[in-house]
């Protein structure tokens, strides 16, 4: 399945940063949440979100505090 995906960084502000970094990105993927982890290769916890039927959410946080939003809407 082809989604676009709209990824989220919450990043530190020191040195003039933006708080929260962006990205847009195509993959083709049938496992949003094999896709994180495979993106993500550090153990962390994701939790996994359904809002609509074209839709899938995957927060990843790190143990060390990242947090990175994955917005799977099927392309």
């Amino acid at each position: 399945m082809r989604y676009e995906v709209i990824v989220t960084n919450q990043q530190p502000t020191c040195g003039g940063q933006a708080p929260v970094r962006s990205e847009i990105r195509y993959v083709e993927t049938d496992d949003p949440v094999a896709y994180v982890k495979e993106d993500q290769p550090d153990a962390g916890e994701l939790r996994v979100y359904n809002p609509s039927d074209d839709q899938t959410i995957v927060e990843y946080t790190s143990g060390s505090g990242m947090f990175v939003k994955y917005d799977f809407t099927e392309d």
